[in-house]
């Protein structure tokens, strides 16, 4: 089955260190090949655009006023209809194994969907995650 919605989504990937090096991969793999399962054209009408986040790579960062606040996630994609570029960059991308912060994600992937997203089309943010929290 292929999805064919005009949908702009973006794929928020976790890349913490509960993962481990081998469930990275495997959500990598998963992600790029779920991309196999959209158009970016259907019957010649523009669907689907996807953007990617990474998050999982938080880290405290220490700010100007001495306080400190959790690293963003990473925008790895804006949204497009190169789904070959996105499953490119799913594929290159590291392992970040810092703590888990799904609030990275959301944050960013807001930021994706407006800086590119389609007055027109469904927003969708779908999360990739094994589900468990780490701190480190």
């Amino acid at each position: 089955e292929i999805c064919v919605a005009k949908q702009d989504l973006v794929l928020a990937l976790d890349a913490s260190g509960s993962l481990k090096q081998k469930g990275w991969d495997v959500v990598k793999q998963f992600a790029a090949n779920l991309t196999r399962r959209y158009e970016p054209k259907y019957f010649g009408r523009a669907s689907v655009k996807v953007g990617v986040t990474l998050f999982g790579n938080g880290h405290l960062i220490q700010l100007k006023d001495g306080g400190t606040t959790v690293e963003p996630a990473i925008n790895l994609q804006g949204l497009t209809f190169n789904y070959e570029n996105v499953r490119t960059k799913i594929t290159d991308s590291k392992w970040q194994r810092g703590f888990t912060n799904m609030a990275q994600a959301f944050t960013t992937a807001d930021t994706i969907l407006s800086q590119g997203g389609r007055s027109s089309a469904q927003s969708a943010v779908m999360v990739i995650s094994d589900g468990k929290f780490s701190f480190k």
